[in-house]
């Protein structure tokens, strides 16, 4: 009975070795799935992209190698967005990174138990991605981009101090941009100026609604509104002609044209982005990671554009450096940084 049992016990162990030297290692060499989705394509959330891609890689997530990404677009419309979070849930990746508003509310539609990180989402409360900031009460976190309007409105009213009139284009069917939107009235009101509205629903709308500003304001001023984002070449199109400062929110397109940008590095948001993933990776809960927001700022002074719209450039780096000055000594970060006139 005894020898029986040895032998029991024997085959046992053999059983335990043959797995440890057979299937662990498959379970080891498992390459994690992450499903990428934005909403369209344009250098901002690109950038968000880029930099998370980079960041993980240098903390050890090698594509290819122990990571594999599906990389997918909406090209701006909701129901392919819809469509590409259904097909992570079917597939059973292992988190969802979600870039821009749109996309995360369409992640957070599709599945309550895929872990989601987002980023770029300007408000992800109001947009209905989280219950609080501070617990996300869901499988749901990740990094906010929450553009300082304010603080871009009084840059207008720096470099055009006797302005009556602010412009600004935005997609009311974006949460992002309902949000700054609203910021924006409340920041013109208090500076003393009238904000000009024009509304688009597809990129298609942005060059006659940025004509439609023209003689109704002294600047135009472009949030992080996706739509008008990704049609930028249009609204530039119609201020260079007519010599309108055009001040933007999103710095990785101040080289298209604008006059100034004053926001956040979005390769670096992105790479931001890559440790709340790592962490989820390692076992936390999303929501038992706080909703982060990024703080340093970056003004974008194009003195190329000054020159071609007949704006002084020594007043403009002049009114600039002041503007940031006083940011500075409010306890803001902010570098500035010059595209130099050809």
């Amino acid at each position: 009975m005894r020898r029986v049992a040895k032998i029991v016990t024997s085959l046992c162990l053999a059983g335990v070795f043959f797995l440890s030297v057979n299937t662990f290692p498959l379970l080891a060499a498992e390459k994690i799935r992450i499903g990428i989705t934005q909403i369209l394509d344009h250098p901002a959330l690109n950038a968000v992209r880029d930099g998370f891609i980079d960041a993980m890689a240098e903390a050890g997530y090698v594509e290819g190698k122990n990571v594999v990404y599906d990389v997918q677009n909406a090209q701006g419309d909701m129901a392919t967005a819809s469509t590409i979070a259904h097909k992570f849930v079917s597939e059973n990746v292992d988190l969802i990174l979600s870039i821009a508003t749109p996309t995360s509310q369409a992640a957070v539609r599709a599945t309550d138990k895929i872990p989601i990180v987002f980023s770029a989402v300007t408000d992800p409360v109001g947009a209905g991605l989280v219950k609080s900031l501070e617990c996300s009460g869901n499988n749901v976190t990740g990094i906010s981009d929450l553009t300082p309007v304010e603080r871009q409105i009084e840059l207008i009213k720096a470099i055009v101090p006797k302005a009556k009139a602010v412009g600004t284009i935005y997609n009311a069917a974006e949460a992002n941009s309902v949000l700054t939107n609203e910021l924006a009235k409340k920041a013109c009101k208090r500076l003393g100026l009238k904000l000009e509205e024009a509304t688009v629903s597809s990129t298609a709308d942005v060059f006659l609604a940025a004509q439609s500003l023209v003689g109704k304001c002294d600047a135009i001023y472009v949030s992080t509104d996706n739509t008008t984002v990704s049609a930028l070449d249009a609204v530039i199109q119609v201020t260079t002609k007519n010599k309108i400062p055009l001040v933007l929110a999103d710095p990785t397109t101040v080289n298209k044209g604008a006059l100034l940008a004053l926001g956040f590095n979005y390769y670096a948001h992105g790479r931001e982005t890559a440790p709340i993933v790592i962490k989820i990776l390692n076992g936390t809960k999303p929501s038992d990671i706080p909703v982060r927001f990024a703080k340093e700022l970056e003004l974008w002074v194009n003195l190329d554009t000054a020159e071609k719209i007949g704006f002084s450039s020594s007043f403009l780096l002049d009114a600039c450096k002041e503007f940031a000055n006083k940011l500075r000594k409010e306890g803001v970060k902010v570098d500035i940084k010059t595209i130099e006139g050809k």
